[in-house]
């Protein structure tokens, strides 16, 4: 029975697998079988949870994790059962309800109305009880008039002073507010940005430790792009203490560039180099091209079709102006000590690309690398080149193997895509022309031919798929 995992949060969300083995692994860590994101699932451990099949059912079971494992919305504590559209949360969301219980007050009863006093008028009278005429009447004193308008004018005063006092009041505290809210936010932008580096920093040493030897080049640079953030970390908290608002700015640009950088690295050491170089390999061959008398250049190539046609750069077949004519052509696959005649049939107008035949071989090519109808770069794919960097000059031999070649694999990332180039951060020697690239998948992605003078082999570029399909269409090579 196979186990079928729809995610439907995180940075993963939408994503669905379905896993036949015995053992599923989750977290963080790029070895798991089932990986979330190191950057946006920092509550998910680096080793979460583990699937277990037992006869015909799934059971789950927690890892040790720091959140813990939820089944429908209920913590587990060991080995739990599982059936179809169950939900497994690898984060704890079980808030305790502190909130006292508060009973609601009686509502009080309306106040009376005080009914409102009628004023009597007082009369006097004789014995004949005639009402006396009413006794005559003054108007207030000037003395009493200027206090009453004094007291009016104090009023408003008093109340417009006020008002003043608290519209200013009102403003300091509103001040004061944003001015916590600012700090509040700077703090929590910090601690997130912290965090990215903290968890992008543990990733690439989980990545480095899953290499285990595989592709040194990529664990150099995983190295020296650790030390690079780990120092400007460390910059960063100094200038940020001295109070240098320029250099602290300076910093955080380049440790955010930094930390991509790094983060662009790890996500290449997720991926199965060694599937790829073991399925790809054979069909990839050193060229010696032999222009004169001591004017020999080396290069690579590559088969892509069983009778013999291999693809490689045009200034290493006819020279870098792509006008010479080579007097000789000689081609050896990796790991076989044969070397075989060849001869140009073409070159590409549009890149810097040329194709040649090889001569003499019977039974086919070791092995051909298909070239795919329709791929396209993106910007942070990880990549694998396989070739002959340096050419002959790069020990390849061992014991007793002195005839034979062994090429080189060397990892990078995809840093620019255009429709006639494709940059490359790699992570090995310049000298690799017409080298094979290669996806994740071990899609052909485009053919080396330049590195980026003074990047010490660090930024190559390659001629993009659809030249290779334009050329060999116009040569009538099926393929």
């Amino acid at each position: 029975m196979k186990l079928q995992v729809r995610v439907l949060s995180g940075g993963r969300t939408g994503m669905t697998a379905v896993y036949s083995r015995e053992q599923v692994t989750v977290g963080r860590h790029p070895s798991c079988n089932l990986p979330f994101d190191p950057e946006r699932d920092l509550d998910v451990s680096t080793q979460h949870a583990l699937f277990v099949r037992s006869g015909t059912r799934w059971t789950v079971r927690d890892n040790g994790s720091k959140n813990g494992t939820l089944v429908n919305g209920h913590p587990i504590r060991g080995d739990t059962a599982l059936s179809n559209a169950d939900q497994v949360r690898l984060v704890s969301d079980s808030t305790p309800d502190r909130a006292p219980d508060v009973k609601a007050a009686a509502p009080s009863a309306p106040a009376a109305a005080a009914a409102p006093a009628r004023p009597l008028r007082a009369t006097a009278g004789g014995d004949t009880g005639v009402a006396a005429p009413p006794a005559s009447r003054r108007g207030p004193s000037m003395t009493q008039r200027v206090r009453v308008e004094v007291g009016k004018q104090t009023r408003r005063l008093r109340i417009l002073i006020g008002l003043l006092v608290v519209v200013i009041i009102g403003a300091g505290g509103y001040l004061v507010y944003e001015r916590q809210q600012q700090a509040a936010e700077r703090e929590a932008e910090r601690a997130a940005f912290q965090a990215r580096i903290d968890s992008i920093l543990q990733a690439s040493a989980d990545a480095l430790a899953s290499l285990r030897g595989q592709n040194e080049g990529l664990a150099q640079a995983l190295r020296t792009s650790q030390g690079q953030v780990q120092s400007l970390q460390s910059d960063l908290t100094a200038a940020e203490a001295a109070g240098r608002t320029d250099e602290v700015t300076r910093l955080r640009g380049q440790l955010r560039d930094a930390t991509n950088a790094l983060s662009l690295q790890q996500v290449a050491a997720e991926v199965d180099f060694r599937s790829i170089y073991d399925a790809r390999n054979r069909a990839v061959a050193m060229i010696w091209t032999e222009f004169g008398p001591n004017d020999i250049v080396t290069g690579t190539a590559f088969a892509v079709t069983p009778d013999g046609v291999l693809i490689t750069n045009r200034h290493v077949v006819y020279g870098a102006d792509g006008t010479r004519q080579p007097r000789r052509l000689a081609i050896q696959f990796t790991n076989s000590s044969q070397v075989w005649p060849a001869f140009p049939i073409g070159k590409s107008d549009r890149g810097d690309l040329a194709a040649v035949r090889v001569q003499g071989i019977r039974g086919g090519v070791p092995t051909t690398i298909p070239i795919p109808d329709s791929i396209v770069a993106r910007v942070g794919d990880p990549v694998a080149i396989i070739g002959f960097p340096l050419g002959a000059d790069l020990p390849m031999h061992a014991a007793g193997e002195e005839n034979l070649i062994r090429t080189t694999l060397t990892a990078g990332t995809v840093s620019k895509a255009l429709p006639n180039d494709i940059q490359i951060d790699g992570y090995g020697a310049q000298g690799a022309s017409g080298s094979p690239i290669f996806d994740r998948s071990g899609s052909l992605l485009g053919v080396l031919y330049a590195g980026e003078a003074g990047s010490n082999g660090r930024i190559v570029y390659a001629v993009p798929v659809p030249y290779v399909t334009a050329l060999l269409t116009s040569l009538g090579i099926r393929f």
